[in-house]
């Protein structure tokens, strides 16, 4: 049972990313981020971000966004996960639409056919549209960080690199005996690169996870 369980666990895989509102193009705070893996995973992100484990296969990750209990927007997106690693997926939230339903009166189930078929229509046309401007947004806003990252000291570089060869996230204490350096040291540095907006460190435990943005 336990080598089934270590099979299992070394073929996990991590899918991670940030939920985007429409308006924008900022993070968005608590949204609620589900997978349909077996059994499900649903978690509530204050800032945005989530991150799951998953085995391969394929999946659908599905975003939405209340307001006063009321579902106001909303993202889906499939991901295929074909071996171990981290695949990263940003999802743009966009408002939900409700169709009208029509007066029927003298109109008949064509008429109404069509109109539901035009508003459906534009509403998607309107979503190819903004598609391209999210992801040159999105591109952009990556360039910079890794412009700011760039012109980091050598010391805060080699603690990104260190975050970036474990994948994006890493526990303090693991990445103090990789940089071989004192807690108090530690502290300071990932002070300095949280301010910069360059990692995002949560507790966990007695102790915090590190994570690059």
């Amino acid at each position: 049972m336990l080598f089934l369980l270590l099979i299992k666990l070394s073929s996990a895989a991590i899918i991670e990313g940030k939920v985007y509102s429409w308006e924008n193009f900022e993070p968005l705070s608590n949204v609620i981020v589900e997978i349909n893996t077996t059994p499900e995973q649903k978690i509530l992100s204050k800032d945005g971000s989530y991150s799951f484990n998953v085995t391969p296969g394929s999946y659908k990750i599905v975003a939405k966004y209340y307001e006063d209990g009321e579902l106001v927007m909303m993202a889906e997106e499939n991901v295929t996960v074909v071996k171990e690693g981290v695949y990263r997926i940003d999802l743009l939230l966009v408002p939900v639409i409700e169709i009208e339903e029509p007066k029927l009166g003298n109109i008949t189930f064509e008429e109404v056919e069509v109109k539901e078929e035009k508003d459906v229509t534009i509403y998607y046309s309107l979503l190819l549209l903004a598609a391209p401007i999210f992801y040159f947004a999105l591109r952009m806003k990556r360039a910079k960080e890794e412009e700011i990252r760039e012109e980091l000291p050598e010391d805060l570089k080699r603690v990104v690199e260190e975050i970036k060869a474990a994948g994006g996230r890493i526990t303090q204490k693991e990445l103090r005996e990789r940089l071989g350096v004192s807690e108090a040291k530690l502290s300071l540095m990932l002070a300095d690169l949280e301010r910069r907006g360059i990692i995002e460190k949560y507790k966990k435990g007695r102790g915090n996870v590190i994570f690059l943005k």
